[in-house]
């Protein structure tokens, strides 16, 4: 039972899994606010330029692309990392773990270590 505490507090899997929660949540605010209120002023847009027919492009007799789903996905990425940075650059500020290690002189430190026999 110590070495499962051990684990636990030493890789911070309850921080982790806090973590994941969150951004799970996170994922569902940003997509609410991209469906429902920056889609509603690019969808229109998208439409006029393409003649209100979607992006549907045939090749041939039998094949038709249809990259509506994949601009809307693009769309959704961008603007989903917007959001995120916003967030992360105004609130939450990222820093080192005080358990990482820091190696100055690397160069020297190599040097000595290829002349050791």
């Amino acid at each position: 039972m110590n070495s499962f505490k051990e684990f636990l507090t030493q890789f911070n899997i309850i921080g982790l899994a806090i973590g994941f929660i969150i951004a799970a949540n996170l994922k569902d605010i940003a997509e609410a606010i991209i469906t429902d209120l920056i889609m509603p002023f690019i969808k229109p847009i998208l439409e006029k330029m393409t003649d209100g027919g979607g992006l549907k492009y045939k090749i041939g007799k039998k094949i038709e692309l249809d990259l509506n789903n994949i601009v809307t996905a693009g769309i959704k990425f961008i603007a989903l990392s917007i959001i995120i940075f916003i967030l992360i650059s105004q609130g939450i500020k990222v820093s080192k773990p005080i358990s990482w290690v820091e190696v100055k002189n690397f160069p020297v430190l190599v040097n000595n270590l290829k002349n050791v026999k």
